[in-house]
């Protein structure tokens, strides 16, 4: 492996972020109480990547839908308190927000429970005229980003609209960032799953999978046969997480195996790689090379899975 020390992606030019996906309501373990005594937050892969990334210094707007219930508006509230632009955050008349159960084993690995079925998040392109709406708003920002649950949310028609939407965004000189985050039992279809994320990788410039979500989503063996199907898609910049054997990060034809630190005191991994996420996104957006990326993702991660839940108090490393 070559050491990569380039830029070959240009953020110089990246002044607005846009990001798109679901917050949920989070019922959480309480350290120290019964097992069946739970604790209500908020919680969700892209809200916690955009809060990680506001609090490194990249303003963002996050775009979704809630209710307009107490808890949606309370979200609303803590999200403004973190610096996040809410203006592209719709509000249905007597709707509520989808809801999450997460619990951690001894060793801080995670299992999920949701109710989100009629989360208002799953209407933010269920009709033309909506979409496209949101759509011409978005065309005003420079980079943008979102992962396999915003696709998640979409059924097929409404696939079709974001595919188009991201050719043309990029066509006018966006920049598309993707974390596959594919979780299996949101995707009944696998062929169809296959085929979408197929697609979606042909509009990304930057992705940041976690190999063995793609190994199994692909039917793939090994991180090579992974990094050469995104090149052949057309990804210009992949960075494959390995969770504790660090992240292999590939560009302009060299790649490398980044190390994470190791950390003794691993709690709850719920956020990690969300927090990676908006490690690596920052520095790259700050003009650091690819190397000084990872290792930016990996101390976020770090401090992340020292702690309980998935938005936690961090140093950022600017």
């Amino acid at each position: 492996m070559t050491n990569i020390a380039i830029n070959n992606l240009d953020f110089s030019a990246v002044h607005s972020i846009a990001v798109i996906g679901e917050c949920m309501l989070e019922l959480s373990s309480v350290d120290g109480a019964p097992d069946h005594s739970k604790k209500l937050g908020f919680g969700g892969d892209t809200l916690n990547t955009s809060i990680y990334l506001s609090r490194s210094g990249h303003p963002v707007h996050y775009v979704t839908a809630l209710g307009d219930d107490k808890h949606s508006n309370e979200m609303l509230a803590a999200w403004r308190n973190e610096g996040i632009n809410t203006r592209y955050v719709q509000q249905l008349t007597g709707r509520v927000p989808g809801l999450y159960m997460i619990e951690t084993d001894g060793s801080g690995e995670r299992s999920f429970y949701y109710w989100r079925d009629s989360a208002p998040a799953r209407e933010m392109l269920n009709t033309p005229v909506k979409a496209h709406a949101l759509f011409d708003e978005l065309m005003s920002f420079d980079f943008l980003y979102f992962s396999g649950v915003t696709l998640s949310l979409f059924n097929a028609q409404e696939h079709e609209r974001f595919i188009e939407f991201l050719q043309q965004y990029r066509k006018r000189g966006g920049m598309v960032a993707f974390d596959s985050n594919f979780r299996p039992q949101r995707w009944p279809d696998l062929d169809y799953a296959k085929d979408l994320f197929k697609r979606i990788y042909a509009c990304v410039d930057l992705a940041l999978p976690t190999l063995e979500d793609d190994l199994h989503l692909f039917s793939l063996e090994t991180t090579g046969e992974l990094t050469n199907l995104l090149r052949r898609l057309g990804v210009n910049e992949i960075i494959v997480k390995q969770g504790a054997a660090g992240c292999l990060v590939e560009a302009g034809g060299d790649s490398q195996l980044v190390l994470c630190p190791s950390v003794d005191n691993v709690v709850d991994t719920t956020g990690a790689g969300d927090s990676f996420n908006a490690g690596y996104l920052s520095a790259r957006l700050s003009g650091k090379n690819q190397l000084e990326a990872a290792q930016r993702g990996h101390h976020y991660a770090g401090q992340v899975i020292q702690k309980r839940g998935a938005i936690v108090p961090i140093e950022a490393i600017r």
